[in-house]
């Protein structure tokens, strides 16, 4: 009966499902040869009051290498932000903790820049492991989270070519 109440409450206050934070992986499909260096977005949609948020993605190490991370532009003012360092072996995850020293901000916009290096060709899924959102009064919201795909591909071998050889060989 108290759930019903709740639910009825929820409802009538304008809330729904639609309402609910999300976080993407963006480009949430991403391809490059081995050995470029890549920058992976994540990105929030609309929220209001974050003070605090915690993100874990996890990929696949023997396709690419996490070489760092950057604040995105959803941090303001004073704030602290850090890559933590995983603790187990073997090292396939990035986790990021942020936090806003004094108040809180709102977006949507971009909750972090994750920089990875291809290392060999192969797939790496970017799957979200956690997500968790903290407010001013230090209440846990979990969003939904759209994972990614890195994809390396291999470089195309070429046999060097002279412009008399291409001419010749077109004649």
């Amino acid at each position: 009966m108290l759930r019903v109440f709740f639910i009825a409450l929820f409802v009538s206050l304008g809330f729904s499902n639609a309402d609910a934070a999300s976080v993407a992986v963006t480009p949430a499909d991403t391809t490059v040869s081995v050995g470029d260096d890549l920058w992976i977005r994540v990105e929030a949609d609309a929220f209001s009051d974050l003070k605090a948020y915690d993100l874990i993605f996890q990929y696949d190490p023997t396709v690419v290498q996490l070489l760092g991370a950057n604040p995105g532009d959803v941090l303001t003012g004073s704030y602290f932000a850090s890559l933590v360092n995983e603790v187990s072996a073997p090292i396939d995850s990035a986790w990021y903790d942020a936090a806003m020293l004094v108040g809180s901000t709102s977006g949507p916009g971009v909750l972090v820049y994750f920089h990875f290096k291809a290392l060999a060709t192969g797939i790496s899924p970017l799957d979200c492991r956690k997500v968790d959102y903290r407010d001013s009064n230090n209440v846990q919201t979990l969003p939904s989270c759209s994972s990614g795909i890195i994809r390396v591909v291999g470089v195309v071998p070429a046999r060097p070519d002279t412009w008399g050889r291409v001419r010749a060989r077109y004649r």
